[in-house]
């Protein structure tokens, strides 16, 4: 009998094609019709997106031997209660960097270009005089960087190398540091250095609120904020009332605290701030690497071998 692999949400074809070549993969029809807890309590490995996972569900798979989480950020994965039921859990960390570095770059552009704030007074009719939406170029600026990750470092060598930027980076965690990105070993210099900043952190107890109202005072005011990583890490009220306040100049965030995006969030509507639902890892190249690659892992996993992408290293026999 084929070990069973639950599949969580929507993902490529080519995922399912990986999975049908050695396992029995079911999708999971939702909540309403079977819930989570009782759909896992006879699967060996588990595919997911954006499903939380708190302890009492892996707690009741008993067979279960790997999450494979489709994507980069695993939050939504409660690791150390994976860890202590011998489960591993794996995540796709290259599979969209291109995709996200590309995304915020559009986002980069689009506010430097305040291509947002002219679209939206054309859609409602309210066009102003051209001065209003008068941009500045991203050559010869400091682009900072934040989280030197495989997404982080793509943006890094796209802005230095393709416009011309100085790029400077923050990341105590990255060894060996990579060419091209001059060194920031604290993040305040950084701060009040760069004329834009991209986030490529995951969320953490040391990054909620990485950027908050400490640190917002701290950025030039013409500075130009993006978030593609996940929310939580920028206080969103925070940062709606420096925008406000004329203490930045724009905002592009892909991803917010509380998801599905909502239309009275408080950033929406904000002059030179654009808003987009969590998009920035959806290609079609991107999602099929990062099916392909939760799958392998998994087949990986049930034979008996060590996982390409493992989170939880300690989890490994």
């Amino acid at each position: 009998m084929k070990p069973k692999v639950l599949v969580t949400e929507t993902i490529h074809r080519v995922g399912w094609d990986v999975l049908a070549s050695a396992t029995d993969a079911v999708a999971w029809p939702g909540q309403e019709k079977q819930p989570l807890i009782e759909a896992v309590a006879d699967v060996q490995a588990i595919l997911v997106r954006v499903v939380k996972f708190p302890p009492e569900v892996i707690q009741a798979a008993r067979r279960l031997k790997i999450i494979a989480k489709h994507g980069v950020g695993y939050d939504n994965i409660s690791v150390p209660a994976a860890t202590a039921s011998g489960v591993i859990v794996t995540n796709t960390p290259l599979a969209n960097s291109t995709s996200v570095a590309e995304h915020a770059l559009a986002l980069l552009l689009a506010i430097a270009r305040r291509i947002g704030e002219s679209d939206r007074d054309l859609t409602l009719k309210q066009m102003r005089p051209q001065k209003v939406y008068q941009g500045i170029e991203l050559s010869g600026k400091v682009l900072g960087v934040i989280g030197l990750g495989s997404a982080g470092f793509r943006l890094a060598r796209m802005a230095g190398r393709g416009f011309g930027m100085r790029v400077i980076g923050f990341d105590p965690y990255k060894e060996p540091w990579p060419e091209g990105v001059e060194r920031c070993r604290e993040l305040d210099p950084l701060l009040g250095e760069a004329d834009f900043i991209s986030i490529h952190v995951p969320l953490t107890k040391e990054t909620r609120h990485l950027i908050g109202r400490e640190s917002l005072p701290k950025l030039k005011p013409t500075c130009v904020l993006v978030n593609t990583s996940r929310g939580g890490i920028v206080d969103e009220a925070a940062l709606a009332e420096a925008v406000k306040a004329g203490r930045l100049a724009g905002a592009g965030l892909d991803v917010v605290e509380d998801e599905p995006l909502r239309p009275d969030h408080p950033l929406n509507g904000l002059p030179n701030v654009i808003l987009t639902p969590h998009v920035a890892g959806v290609t079609e190249e991107a999602m099929m690497h990062m099916a392909q690659d939760a799958a392998d892992d998994i087949l990986r996993v049930l034979r008996g071998e060590r996982p390409k992408f493992p989170v939880n290293r300690e989890a490994l026999k």
